[in-house]
């Protein structure tokens, strides 16, 4: 038993979860989140995407360069995603969020005559 909570206290610090809000809109703001990364670090990101009507959310990992090297972009992902990349460069790395506010008929606006 002894062991296995050792484990347990020693993996603790490599893991953490951030729950937050991201309102959508026509053309959002970035909400990046920024941790640090070694020279080809291996990086595992999982993302937990709540469903929202006539919205898509979209991830970009990039880095703190002067180059801020694009290592991912993902378009309406949904659901539980896992990532992975490799950091090119010894820095930060930033998992960046936009929910756009998509077009697409509205349950308010529908409209059923027959008879007009």
């Amino acid at each position: 038993m002894f062991p296995t909570a050792l484990l347990l206290l020693l993996l603790l610090p490599f893991s953490t979860a951030i729950k937050f809000a991201l309102p959508p809109a026509r053309i959002p703001t970035e909400k990046c989140i920024w941790n640090t990364a070694h020279l080809h670090a291996l990086v595992i990101v999982t993302a937990n995407v709540s469903p929202g009507p006539s919205q898509r959310i979209d991830i970009d990992i990039i880095d703190s360069t002067p180059q801020r090297n694009v290592y991912l972009s993902k378009k309406d992902i949904k659901g539980e995603t896992r990532l992975a990349v490799t950091a090119h460069a010894e820095g930060e790395v930033g998992v960046c969020f936009k929910n756009y506010l998509v077009p697409g008929p509205s349950p308010f606006f529908l409209v059923h005559c027959v008879m007009c």
